[in-house]
């Protein structure tokens, strides 16, 4: 089975940020739990990425698959939006399910 490299964008490095700021004001106690788990599902991107769906964005900047990597965390559900290319998995942005999709906003 292939491995693969699991890189972010500094695009989803920010969005993670916002997050963890975010979560940090409305409930501290539950950041570490939180990036425990995300960064859990994330590695599972390593094999088999293909497994998740295509993202909804999916075709609408060119020929590149946008997939998505559904993450919840009790009582939210995030995206993980990424790309696969060769032997890399790129992580482009982490939003939240309840914001609109990239080419909405």
């Amino acid at each position: 089975m292939q491995e693969y490299t699991v890189v972010f964008a500094p695009s989803a490095e920010q969005d993670l940020e916002k997050i963890v700021v975010w979560l940090n004001d409305k409930a501290p106690e539950k950041v570490a739990e939180w990036i425990k788990t995300l960064k859990a599902d994330i590695i599972t991107l390593q094999s088999m990425p293909e497994r998740c769906p295509y993202a909804p964005e999916n075709g609408l900047w060119g020929d590149e698959e946008l997939r998505q990597l559904l993450f919840q965390q009790y009582p939210s559900q995030y995206r993980v939006i990424f790309t696969i290319h060769k032997d890399t998995v790129r992580i482009l942005n982490i939003r939240h399910s309840a914001r609109r999709y990239l080419h909405e906003e």
